[in-house]
């Protein structure tokens, strides 16, 4: 029962990341550092106006993460790590779909800010959600794991921000120097950049504590 309970919360978290992304797009705030870098691809090879190019690119970009994920956290690998790679993106198109069918309002300024914080708020705690089920991480969230394994004294909400950090730095040459996109990086990009370490570690502690019942936590 607790394995198909954790089951069960990798599914969620995976939804609830795919919804916090979509929450991003429709706040036209800009988007995680992640995504950012995800859609500055999108649009460099032209996959902007279909319905699967972020799906396409997540995935491609993952498959790199998952790579150095073997080669470095090869134990950290379970169901969970597939679940994600293979879903998240699929989830982010999904919602992005259902949001403009409903026609939610993204002209009130108040609105954006909402459709922001619940960006923020969803993303980081569907990553604690899969995470600490401890199913396997998910490739990208693996990464600062490897830095706090070669680097111990850098605490996971730290290397969180290099992580996040690297991405936008890609973002910026690729979609903002090169592209000459004003959507790629925005207020949400900065705010969740500073913000979604901590907020991983937070809702992580919360429910190791009332949900998985886990001993350890995996994002300390």
């Amino acid at each position: 029962m607790n394995y198909v309970k954790k089951i069960i919360g990798v599914l969620l978290g995976t939804m609830f990341l795919g919804m916090g992304v979509a929450f991003y797009k429709i706040s036209q705030f800009g988007q995680d550092g992640v995504s950012a870098m995800v859609m500055s691809f999108v649009y460099l090879f032209k996959l902007g106006e279909t319905n699967y190019g972020y799906t396409v690119c997540y995935l491609a970009i993952n498959f790199i993460f998952l790579v150095i994920m073997i080669l470095t956290l090869k134990d950290k690998i379970n169901v969970g790590s597939i679940i994600n790679l293979l879903l998240t993106g699929v989830c982010s198109n999904l919602f992005i779909y259902l949001f403009e069918v409903l026609s939610f309002d993204n002209n009130a300024i108040a609105l954006r800010i909402l459709y922001s914080v619940l960006g923020i708020i969803t993303v980081s705690f569907g990553i604690a959600l899969y995470g600490s089920a401890n199913l396997g991480v998910a490739p990208y969230d693996a990464m600062p794991m490897v830095i706090n394994k070669y680097c111990p004294k850098i605490a996971y909400k730290y290397a969180r921000i290099i992580c996040d950090l690297s991405c936008l730095v890609v973002a910026l040459i690729i979609g903002v120097i090169i592209l000459r996109r004003s959507d790629i990086i925005n207020v949400n990009t900065v705010i969740t950049f500073i913000t979604i370490g901590p907020l991983i570690s937070f809702f992580s502690k919360i429910i190791n504590k009332y949900i998985y019942k886990n001993e350890t936590t995996t994002f300390n």
